[in-house]
């Protein structure tokens, strides 16, 4: 099973928050903004001990409002759905916690949901002599559009069981005529051991975790569980002949036995003299030899990556891959004893805070690999990220943006999703045509590029065509003393007008401030760069009938250039011509975009330290620099996707 809804309220920053997760869920954010907050959300959840219950986990401190964690579970394995089977809604499973803390006394209560039928005669918990009496007098009343229940009793009025059984096959045969309803049921008995052997098996890895702790052999930690399966699978055999040979060497050790050392029987024999002199004494010498049992809590993990030590004593990056490790083999372990032959079908939660930590950028790459072939399986996995390398683009949907909103002093994280069926939705409003998910995500992958992720990290996005506006306008922007990364502002390129609008309809439909900067290629030979301009325009909300009529312009939403960047350039750089001669010496080879950057940071240096003027800028730039720094959300640009974000 993995989850399709979680609904949080009341816990920390969480007011009131759905979020709908795929096989991963990747929450980004700024600091603070309620990214682990979902996470250990879900770790009360699963975890549901009171011990966790404290003033602080509640909105504002106010633990006058419950806590409430709903996850609603879908694709449950057949496994899965025979030991909830009674607790099904439409082959899902919905499981609620409420916390409350009154008085400093904590209490977790569960509550079950369970689709029923809505007549109450259909109800099996309602059905007894009373009742059937009372229905039994209004029999004419048992019907549900053309079904009439009375029918299948005859003339007679039926005891309990044979009312229970021909409600039952009533309920099989005619269930999509009749209306049900769904009841929700506090702490049903038995079901919260229901729960603890049949709910996914839940692994939190926090940000910060000690490798030492994990490494060691305890009755309930991951890494003892894995030892302690080792002692359990040796067979009786082997364990006896271990044991006569510990045996063996308490033998040796011992004095009481002819086999003893000969050392041991000479010190024992030096104490006993001196003893002597005191009082009539004998002494042995004991030495104790451990259990076989034992011999497996002093068990250490050592690495070998050229120089074998101890995994403490590694690197940081070392220790967080050997805690992915034991907690993916404890994650094995757990599905192999709790469902015993149907461990294939139990399920895992992953939740992970910040998986990149301590580990360069291709291990990140090799372990965002590694979390999409688990979540592939029956495993889900949820995380919190700040590296572009755990967000892709063609993955859209697996992103959720956490927010805080910190209007009329109440802080408050909200999150924003964008569904792959919105963007469908959109296509056929657009162009009338059906699409698909395959469909989409390979429309969007070929706008895929790594440094496209960062859009989803920034608190507004800039779409440039290529290089020369990624490398050229942060220097501008700097020159005016406007710095984009300390803004958080991402500038990311499309490579070409083509995917702009697919970059722009992701970002925007995740509630993104997002401004477009292109060229109108107005004396362009080429049709479809004339055609891509227009469309972009109407994307925008602009109509122009004839291209060639095209002006620069700026504007709130982007900014058009007549002809392209290095024409702008080159009409409003008086020294143009000679400063780019003079890149062209100074790096060789060179293309438009180191020119381009080459020139501003000349510009920059002869402003901030030959003491030029801004004047020298070229304004065209200028202006889209300062309608930059004013860039808002006006709203979702996508066709019937307002409930999406």
């Amino acid at each position: 099973m993995k989850m399709e809804k979680i609904e949080i309220k009341n816990f920390r920053s969480l007011h009131d928050i759905t979020i709908k997760p795929n096989n991963i869920l990747a929450l980004v954010g700024q600091n603070n903004s309620g990214k682990s907050n979902v996470l250990k959300a879900l770790e009360l959840f699963f975890k549901a001990s009171k011990s966790m219950v404290k003033k602080d986990i509640f909105y504002m401190h106010n633990e006058t409002q419950k806590i409430k964690i709903t996850l609603t579970f879908k694709d449950l394995t057949p496994w899965e759905k025979e030991k909830f089977s009674s607790w099904l809604c439409d082959e899902n499973l919905i499981v609620s916690r409420e916390i409350t803390l009154l008085d400093n006394s904590p209490n977790i209560d569960t509550f079950a949901f369970k689709q029923i039928p809505k007549p109450g005669w259909l109800q099996d918990e309602q059905i007894n002599g009373d009742k059937i009496t009372e229905w039994w007098e209004n029999k004419d009343e048992l019907v549900i559009g053309d079904l009439n229940f009375s029918e299948k009793f005859g003339s007679s009025k039926p005891a309990v069981g044979q009312w229970k059984t021909i409600a039952a096959e009533f309920i099989e045969n005619h269930e999509d005529e009749i209306p049900f309803k769904i009841e929700k049921i506090k702490n049903p008995k038995g079901y919260d051991g229901v729960l603890k052997g049949a709910l996914p098996e839940f692994i939190y890895i926090p940000a910060v975790r000690d490798v030492t702790d994990e490494a060691k052999v305890g009755k309930s930690n991951p890494f003892g569980q894995l030892i302690n399966s080792i002692f359990e699978k040796i067979s009786d055999d082997s364990k006896k002949d271990i044991s006569t040979q510990l045996k063996s060497v308490e033998t040796q050790l011992s004095s009481s036995s002819d086999d003893s050392l000969d050392e041991i029987k000479e010190i024992e024999g030096v104490l006993n003299r001196i003893m002597s002199d005191f009082m009539d004494c004998k002494i042995d010498i004991k030495v104790s030899v451990p259990q076989i049992k034992d011999i497996f809590n002093k068990v250490e993990i050592c690495a070998n990556d050229g120089i074998r030590t101890n995994i403490d004593e590694k690197g940081h990056g070392m220790q967080r891959s050997m805690i992915f490790t034991i907690l993916r083999a404890y994650a094995e372990l757990s599905h192999r004893k709790k469902a015993e032959d149907k461990a294939h079908e139990k399920s895992t939660l992953f939740a992970i805070e910040e998986p990149e930590l301590y580990l360069h950028p291709q291990s990140q790459r090799t372990l965002m690999s590694v979390l999409k072939e688990i979540s592939e399986g029956n495993d889900q996995v949820v995380y919190s990220t700040h590296s572009n390398l755990f967000v892709d683009i063609a993955s859209f949907d697996d992103i959720c943006i956490m927010r805080m909103d910190k209007e009329d002093g109440n802080h408050q994280s909200y999150p924003t999703q964008l569904q792959v069926s919105a963007l469908i939705e959109d296509l056929k409003a657009r162009t009338g045509k059906d699409g698909t998910e395959i469909g989409m995500r390979e429309l969007h992958f070929n706008a895929f590029n790594e440094m496209v992720n960062e859009g989803f990290f920034a608190d507004k996005v800039i779409i440039v065509e290529g290089d020369s506006e990624k490398y050229a306008f942060p220097i501008y922007a700097d020159t005016i003393g406007y710095n984009l990364d300390r803004n958080n502002i991402a500038i990311v390129h499309s490579h070409g007008k083509g995917p702009m609008d697919r970059l722009y309809r992701i970002f925007n439909g995740l509630g993104i401030p997002t401004y477009l900067v292109f060229d109108g290629d107005k004396n362009s030979t080429k049709p479809a760069n004339k055609r891509k301009t227009k469309e972009l325009l109407v994307l925008l909300g602009e109509t122009i009938s004839d291209i060639q009529q095209l002006e620069t312009k700026i504007s709130s939403k982007y900014a058009v250039f007549e002809i392209d960047l290095e024409s702008t350039l080159e009409l409003e750089i008086e020294e143009y011509t000679e400063l780019s001669t003079k890149a062209g010496k100074d790096i060789n080879p060179l293309g438009k975009p180191l020119r381009n950057k080459y020139i501003a940071n000349e510009l920059k240096k002869k402003i901030h330290e030959d003491g030029f003027s801004n004047d020298i800028l070229p304004k065209t730039i200028v202006e889209i620099i300062e309608q930059i720094k004013e860039v808002s959300y006006e709203g979702c640009i996508l066709k019937k996707c307002e409930e999406d974000v």
